[in-house]
């Protein structure tokens, strides 16, 4: 699912272009830009849209966020004002949607670039989970932006439980997988354990996991 942070200038807030946007299956966090406070949080997204925002803040909030993110920008605004749109696009925006617009456009622009986005930045060897990056060839593992230390087999569990990411992995499979050897009841706990201490060091509530999900009776996933 891609994450979308929605800014604007108005306290009570009322469009369809969340319930547009929620519907297609994006998540949107929205905020006004007074907050200042998503500012922290930009590497959470996948893209950032602007409505109701005068031209002038635009520019200020276009340049700070464009020092911090290269993630898609994209302007809604009832003006038409050509300079205008020429500043925002050398200020490195994404798209200027005019309104009004068709539903079934607005929503084809923001596939479009998101998927752009991901397709011309996918790293090699680096898997990336909202704050959480593997990075395969290194061996190193970073939430946000700190490294974290783990062990030789924790840091094989997770990087396996990555390339499959969204699927079931059985103990079974993810036990033959690290250890190479068939799964016996004297090493079962072996899987459970090592999970655990990987949760405790990228998770911020090791009960109610973000990134490794518990699959009962089966084994766990890692969700993207």
């Amino acid at each position: 699912m891609y994450h979308i942070l929605f800014l604007h200038e108005m306290p009570e807030y009322d469009c369809r272009v969340q319930d547009y946007l929620r519907l297609a299956g994006y998540e949107v966090k929205e905020a006004l830009l007074s907050e200042r406070s998503y500012e922290n949080e930009l590497r959470r997204y996948d893209m950032i849209l602007f409505d109701y925002v005068a031209p002038d803040t635009l520019m200020q909030v276009v340049g700070r966020i464009r020092s911090k993110v290269q993630i898609p920008i994209i302007i809604l605004s009832e003006e038409n004002d050509e300079w205008e749109k020429i500043k925002l696009f050398q200020a490195e925006i994404d798209d200027y949607i005019v309104k009004p617009y068709g539903q079934g456009e607005f929503l084809a622009r923001i596939q479009a670039h998101i998927e752009r986005y991901k397709r011309l930045t996918k790293p090699i060897g680096i898997i990336r989970v909202e704050d959480l990056e593997i990075h395969a060839f290194s061996r190193k593992v970073y939430l946000n932006d700190n490294e974290v230390e783990l062990r030789l087999k924790e840091f094989d569990v997770l990087l396996y439980l990555a390339k499959h990411m969204d699927e079931v992995v059985s103990k079974q499979e993810l036990y033959e997988a690290v250890w190479g050897d068939g799964l016996n009841d004297g090493l079962y706990n072996s899987v459970a354990v090592h999970v655990k201490k990987i949760r405790g060091k990228i998770e911020k509530d090791i009960n109610n996991p973000r990134y490794i999900e518990t699959v009962w009776g089966v084994g766990y996933r890692l969700r993207s």
